[in-house]
């Protein structure tokens, strides 16, 4: 056996390995190894960065809150207060803390998590307030709080410039990428090079089909033909395949690189995930539902501030809706109507009038006519029951202005399912009843992804991967699109 291991026959990588430099036979022992710990400090190098750009951003949002004029900023007022500046180093510490145990340091998706870097700095600020009421005036509540918003603003801001100017310098210097191999079977292979290349993180080294390989044994060999120093990282796309898993963990573990399982015929959800071990066996354990909690909270009050920033900016356009529903047909400006919502309670939704006093009545004479599939829904393109103004409130969205208090009464939320009438909840297969556990939204998914051109399994799946993939970004991310699709009245009748 040691003179089959010895001796190993010409794999070449060519069997499946696509880059010919990553290939020599090496002892880790050797000094040569010390390349390794180029990628370490490189690593560590952008953690001390990290720590330094944002300190700074808390230097100078504390300095402007406490600052009471131009030449008291020049001068660095902490410098000159004592007891600020103790407070200043007090809340850097729990900062520094925070953003190191939210993930916040480490490589991967969560140190991009803008949402965990604003849930660090208030929780920094708040756990000094106690020390503030006790030992310091009222005056310094107050701006503690500015200091807060500002730092939070600057954390924010210098964070995703960073995550920005790193993202366009990987995709112009792909020599910056981590490199990578790949090991599996064709298909998973196909499918991963997809994911990975698109994630503009990762440059695919060479792959490894292991349908090329006879044995373990054959494999290994050509493992051990890797140079560790030009590759970063091993991914493992189809590890159910592969027979010796434990002789190719060892193996792994001793070619000098870091390597992980791809499950790419696993489909999960889009939600934090972490590894537990239940005696020796590794599992995926996901977040808890969304949209609960903390969650809720964040999400409650974003609702709350934007709703009524808006009602103040459009006051006005909306009372001149209201007066043009007036003259243009007989019957209330408001059109109000039972919708299910949140745990399936019911509450009466508001939209400026649309349609003809008998609206109601005339559905039932039209419900042949019905043109969303799947006969839930109910929707046709030229509805009679329109008016001529209301054809143009419901080609721009306009008409779900006065949502905007349904959202501040709690009873639904900026973004999120559509809350459905009763008629077309009561059609509703078993399957579809999860929809109702988060706060129905005036935009969602739906209407940024085709409005009233998807059918009802294509909008029950889009109200899915929002509930099972929500954050505050994806939120302001569907604000962003919905201006866009309104704007072009894309998909609306």
């Amino acid at each position: 056996m040691l003179d089959k291991f010895s001796s190993p026959p010409d794999y070449g990588i060519g069997k499946g390995y696509v880059d010919s430099e990553i290939a020599e036979t090496r002892d880790l022992r050797s000094p040569g190894s010390i390349k390794l710990a180029g990628k370490e400090f490189s690593y560590r190098s952008k953690i001390v960065i990290l720590v330094v750009v944002d300190s700074l951003a808390l230097w100078l949002g504390w300095s402007m809150a406490y600052a009471s004029s131009w030449q008291d900023f020049k001068v660095n007022i902490m410098s000159q207060n004592a007891e600020i500046y103790s407070l200043f180093l007090t809340v850097l510490v729990f900062t520094i803390f925070l953003f190191s145990a939210f993930d916040l340091y480490r490589k991967g998706d969560k140190s991009r998590k803008v949402f965990s870097s604003i849930k660090a700095v208030l929780l920094s600020h708040l756990a000094v307030v106690p020390i503030v009421l006790r030992f310091y005036n009222s005056d310094t509540i107050y701006q503690l709080i500015a200091a807060s918003l500002l730092t939070t603003f600057l954390i924010v801001f210098q964070r995703t410039l960073l995550n920005w100017i790193w993202s366009y310098v990987r995709q112009k210097h792909t020599p910056l990428r981590q490199k990578i191999l790949l090991i599996g079977n064709p298909e998973e292979l196909e499918r991963s090079k997809l994911l990975l290349e698109s994630s503009e993180v990762f440059q695919i080294a060479g792959q490894l089909d292991l349908s090329d390989f006879d044995d373990e044994d054959s494999l290994h060999l050509t493992l051990d033909r890797i140079n560790d120093k030009e590759l970063d990282e091993v991914f493992i796309c189809s590890w159910e395949s592969i027979k010796g898993t434990a002789s190719l963990y060892w193996k792994l573990r001793t070619i000098g690189v870091n390597w992980r399982i791809l499950p790419i015929n696993i489909k999960l959800p889009e939600r934090p995930a972490e590894i537990d071990t239940i005696i020796g066996v590794p599992t995926i354990r996901l977040a808890q539902s969304a949209i609960v909690g903390i969650d809720f909270f964040s999400k409650r009050i974003f609702d709350i501030v934007v709703s009524l920033f808006l009602l103040v900016i459009i006051g006005i356009p909306m009372s001149m809706i209201a007066a043009l529903i007036k003259l243009g047909s007989p019957g209330p400006i408001l059109y109000k109507q039972t919708r299910v919502g949140l745990k399936g309670n019911h509450f009466q939704i508001w939209k400026f009038r649309t349609m003809v006093e008998n609206a109601s009545e005339l559905q039932q004479q039209l419900e042949t006519q019905n043109e969303i599939q799947g006969g839930i829904l109910f929707k046709i393109k030229d509805d009679p029951r329109i008016t001529k103004v209301g054809k143009y409130l419901r080609r721009y969205s306009l008409d779900e202005l006065p949502q905007l208090f349904n959202v501040l009464r709690g009873e639904m939320s900026l973004v999120g399912p559509r809350p459905l009438p009763v008629r077309d909840v009561a059609k509703f297969a078993q399957g579809h009843y999860f929809r109702q556990e988060v706060l129905p939204g005036i935009t969602g998914l739906w209407q940024v992804s085709g409005r009233s051109d998807t059918d009802s399994d294509g909008v029950f799946n889009l109200d899915f991967e929002y509930i099972e993939n929500w954050s505050l970004g994806l939120d302001f991310k569907i604000l962003l699109q919905t201006v866009q699709v309104v704007f072009f009245a894309k998909g609306a009748y």
